[in-house]
């Protein structure tokens, strides 16, 4: 069957309005849609988007979809929120609460389509503190971010860095398969200048097995300096793209001096 090359874009972090673009080999009849959630420890409301791939010859404005029916339902007390287009392709919940251990399911139907993920958010970890100091490869400056696993297994961690409000285009992962229940220090290798005075932030979320999987995925396609992946890893079911995250969030900033 010929492929043809088409391009996606989702936002990696709920706080702040980031883009990534990576390049899926698709049909080139038949575009994707993308579909991104996220649900935190911190009071909502929360937020879908749902966008369609484009062809990487098209400029880098992402169709939104609209008219789609979405509910996101708690699991753990079987409480269901159907979310509000508030925005062409924004969609927002009403009265779920986001908590640890709590499992939650995304639907959302498009037409005679539907996709469903789910996603159980773990325990918080403290974000214990943060600092600079010299790149460890070229000029510049990294961050570096301190915090304890827990004695239990299984945790998985995304990191968030900003600078000056602008998101780092890095992706930063960390798991306990090797030094479970270990004083973490976790360099992020930073990709924009720091000045006197700018403010640094690290966000620590906590992630799931599924969630993981995508970041990494995503993250090994880019190192290969050719963001092509014919099967992207994602947690959603039906033949959408993305990926749909309930974690916990932990964040720092301080001004470099």
């Amino acid at each position: 069957m010929k492929t043809s090359v088409w391009m996606l874009a989702f936002c990696a972090t709920a706080f702040y309005s980031c883009q990534k673009v990576i390049e899926v080999e698709l049909n080139p009849s038949s575009p994707r849609y993308v579909i991104t959630g996220n649900i935190t420890d911190r009071p909502g409301p929360y937020e879908v988007k749902i966008t369609s791939s484009i062809n990487f010859d098209q400029d880098n404005n992402f169709p939104v979809v609209s008219g789609a029916k979405v509910c996101i339902t708690d699991q753990n007390v079987g409480l269901t929120d159907t979310l509000t287009e508030v925005t062409p392709g924004r969609y927002l919940t009403h009265v779920l609460a986001g908590a640890p251990g709590h499992t939650y399911k995304l639907v959302v139907t498009l037409g005679n389509e539907m996709f469903s993920a789910v996603s159980t958010m773990p325990a918080p970890i403290a974000l214990d503190s943060l600092y600079t100091q010299p790149a460890t490869f070229g000029d510049g400056t990294d961050v570096v971010a301190l915090y304890n696993d827990p004695a239990v297994r299984g945790n998985f961690y995304h990191l968030v860095l900003a600078v000056r409000d602008r998101p780092s285009q890095e992706i930063y992962l960390h798991n306990d398969k090797i030094n479970n229940g270990a004083r973490v220090t976790h360099v992020l290798n930073n990709d924009a200048d720091i000045g006197t005075g700018d403010i640094i932030t690290v966000e620590l979320q906590c992630i799931d097995t599924d969630v993981y999987d995508f970041y990494y995925s995503l993250d090994e396609a880019l190192k290969q300096n050719s963001a092509v992946i014919s099967n992207p890893k994602t947690n959603i079911r039906g033949g959408a793209m993305g990926y749909f995250s309930a974690h916990t969030t932990r964040t720092k900033s301080f001004a470099y001096r």
